[in-house]
């Protein structure tokens, strides 16, 4: 089996605060993913980079801003792929089952934002294609919503997404096996 990380939305403008607030914890998540990152490189699987771009010239996620590129932080490879998307899912758009089945992936670990909208609606397109699936339940996050903190969020969707099937590992757990 191949194993690829799918990287989703890490983009700076969910960081920078310009046109809107920065992710809560947004450091200590870009640090695990850094780690994720360099545990698939070091083992040679491959890396996945998605990213939302929104339509309106004033998003903080438009492809015409600073804030559609990916964090700096995290300095994808020139030779990882990169999938636009426009909706939730990253399979919305056929370049991943493109990039998938071109990689040879057959399983998938997913992280990154937001945890209830892209990385929770990728993970249920991963799951329809009958693709196992593992989330790092320390490694996506989002902003606080409908009364609940950023936190609390995460956690409702970790335990939905294992109800559904979806494999739970740490950051830890993943860069050590």
């Amino acid at each position: 089996m191949t194993r690829a990380l799918l990287l989703i939305d890490l983009q700076r403008g969910a960081f920078d605060g310009e046109r809107c607030d920065p992710m809560p914890d947004g450091d200590p998540l870009v640090a695990a993913c850094l780690r994720l990152l360099e545990a698939a490189r070091r083992r040679g699987e491959p890396v996945i980079w998605i990213q939302h771009a929104e339509d309106e010239p004033e998003a903080p996620l438009h492809p015409q801003c600073p804030g559609f590129e990916i964090d700096p932080r995290l300095d994808p490879a020139p030779h990882e792929p990169r999938i636009v998307k426009s909706a939730p899912s990253a399979f919305s758009n056929p370049l991943l089952t493109e990039t998938l089945t071109r990689l040879g992936v057959t399983q998938l670990v997913l992280a990154g934002l937001q945890s209830e909208l892209c990385v929770q609606a990728t993970a249920a397109g991963a799951l329809q294609r009958g693709l196992p699936t593992s989330l790092i339940r320390d490694a996506h996050h989002t902003w606080p919503r409908a009364g609940h903190s950023a936190t609390e969020v995460r956690k409702q969707v970790n335990e939905e997404l294992e109800d559904a099937g979806v494999t739970l590992l740490s950051t830890a757990q993943y860069c050590t096996e």
